[in-house]
């Protein structure tokens, strides 16, 4: 039988004890190979570790060389959001629409300035009786309506339309009005300097050619009267009145030579006013080779010469007004 000790620390296998040396041993040894693997795994994080400090340190150099600052270990990553707002576009800078605003006012006071000149001019030309009152009223209106045109363009949303129809007729009214005054004179400005010049040429050899009709008559009539004399003579020597032709040779000698000497400087005179009128031929062809240009033009679109200028002018008056008109609405708009 058992004692009772042994009953308390035996155990209930069927298998022999193991002695006391051998359970010493095998304790001893699987402590030792617990410790080397413990030490084995420290080593191994350790060195992961250094190996993550090395790579950190290289990544916070790179970083620094770009210009950036070094990320901080182990920082969370922050999600990216995206927008679902809808895109607006972009303004137009300022400055740009200034600039353009700046340009279509210049265009439009230069514009208005030489349509403004050419109607004036035009309205004194058209009413000469009291030309600087006409010119003072023209250009009153002319300003005038360049005012109206732009408070029009600035205000149209915040002006009624019966105020909108006035001031609309009226800009349209004083734009015929400028239009009547660029036409008269740039009428004015086509037919007086070449007509005048035309006229006056052709006055002068008109003169010159009476001058020489009667210088001709006057030689004419001397020769005829020195071809009476010579047949005299020779009507004389031929019926053998040789004595009778010669007394009337020698009595119409004077009066022969005095006649020649007439019709001489009558021939003269005869071919200096010729030659004036050559000169002023030449002249009057000089002055409607001027007008050159508009006569291809004209062949070009297959019209008269003046008809057309009349084209021309017309085409000028319908552009420049209105074009005036067009930019300084323009200008005025954008600043709204």
């Amino acid at each position: 039988m058992a004692t009772p000790a042994e009953e308390i620390s035996g155990e209930p296998s069927g298998e022999a004890p193991l002695p006391a040396a051998k359970r010493g041993r095998s304790s001893s040894a699987s402590g030792r190979a617990k410790a080397s693997k413990s030490t084995k795994a420290k080593a191994g994080k350790a060195k992961m570790a250094e190996d993550k400090t090395a790579e950190d340190k290289t990544a916070d150099v790179k970083a620094t060389e770009i210009g950036g600052e070094p990320e901080e270990p182990n920082a969370s990553l922050e999600p990216l959001t995206v927008s679902v707002a809808p895109i607006v576009a972009e303004a137009a800078p300022a400055t740009s629409t200034a600039t353009s605003r700046a340009f279509a006012l210049l265009a439009a006071l230069a514009l208005a300035t030489v349509a403004a000149y050419f109607s004036v001019a035009g309205m004194a030309e058209i009413f000469p009786g009291d030309p600087v009152a006409v010119m003072v009223l023209a250009a009153t209106m002319e300003a005038g309506k360049l005012v109206i045109a732009g408070w029009l363009a600035a205000h149209w949303r915040r002006t009624n339309w019966k105020m909108r129809s006035v001031m609309v007729a009226l800009v349209a009214g004083l734009a015929l009005i400028n239009a009547a005054g660029v036409f008269g004179k740039l009428v004015e400005a086509h037919v007086s300097v070449a007509a005048s010049a035309r006229s006056g040429v052709t006055e002068r050899i008109e003169s010159l050619d009476a001058r020489v009709s009667a210088q001709s008559a006057v030689v004419a009539d001397l020769a005829g009267r020195i071809a009476q004399i010579d047949r005299a003579v020779d009507e004389s020597t031929r019926r053998g009145r040789v004595t009778r032709a010669i007394n009337i040779a020698t009595q119409e000698r004077a009066t022969r030579d005095g006649l020649d000497t007439q019709r001489q400087a009558a021939t003269a005179t005869l071919v200096g006013l010729q030659a004036q009128r050559a000169a002023l031929a030449g002249e009057r062809s000089r002055i409607e080779a001027s007008t050159g240009p508009i006569q291809y033009l004209a062949m070009m679109v297959g019209a008269a010469p003046e008809d057309a200028v009349r084209w021309l002018i017309l085409l000028m008056v319908l552009c420049c007004d209105p074009a005036a008109i067009a930019l300084t609405v323009a200008a005025a708009s954008s600043r709204r």
